[in-house]
């Protein structure tokens, strides 16, 4: 009887073990070294998010608005808003970057760019960009990787969140 117990005391010891290896390997997973960027154009894709960070950084407001394309979306509370125009981006520009989110723009480097199917990011998805294709050329799905240097990238949205003013600390978006 003594025995079954060790046996058993064992068995349950390894198991708690094992699950708890289990439990903590997901965590070190996601701990590694942030993924890399490995679409095409990636590198095209950094050069643009370092001119807008250093537009950003300067305040040159029209040259940020030049580099959008437009509507550009902007979620604040997981409401979107729609910025249809150059001129309404220039308006409106100190509520949709406001002091977090260009804070969260500069503390960012190229090196903490990144895409996917839906385009390009930093900061916790702060801003997303992607080349601007028309539809036209869209429809045909013929654009090959060598192609894509013939359209611009553009800033397409805009993500107001906690997370994305994390590293920037003492700031807060309190503009609604």
């Amino acid at each position: 009887m003594k025995h079954d117990r060790a046996i058993l005391c064992r068995i349950s010891l390894a198991e708690i073990v094992v699950f708890s290896v289990l439990l903590v390997l997901p965590a070190g997973v996601c701990t590694q070294a942030k993924s890399a960027c490995t679409l095409p154009d990636c590198d095209q894709a950094k050069d643009f998010f370092a001119k807008v960070q250093k537009a950003i950084d300067a305040d040159q407001r029209q040259d940020v608005a030049a580099m959008v394309s437009y509507p550009l979306r902007s979620y604040r509370d997981g409401k979107l808003t729609a910025v249809k125009t150059k001129a309404e981006l220039l308006a409106r520009y100190d509520s949709i970057f406001d002091p977090g989110t260009r804070c969260a723009i500069k503390a960012a480097t190229v090196e903490d760019v990144w895409g996917n199917w839906r385009g390009f990011t930093v900061s916790a998805g702060v801003i997303w960009w992607d080349r601007i294709i028309p539809k036209s050329a869209a429809r045909d799905g013929a654009i090959q990787p060598s192609d894509l240097s013939k359209y611009p990238f553009g800033v397409i949205s805009v993500n107001h969140s906690p997370e994305t003013a994390k590293s920037c600390t003492g700031i807060s978006n309190p503009i609604p």
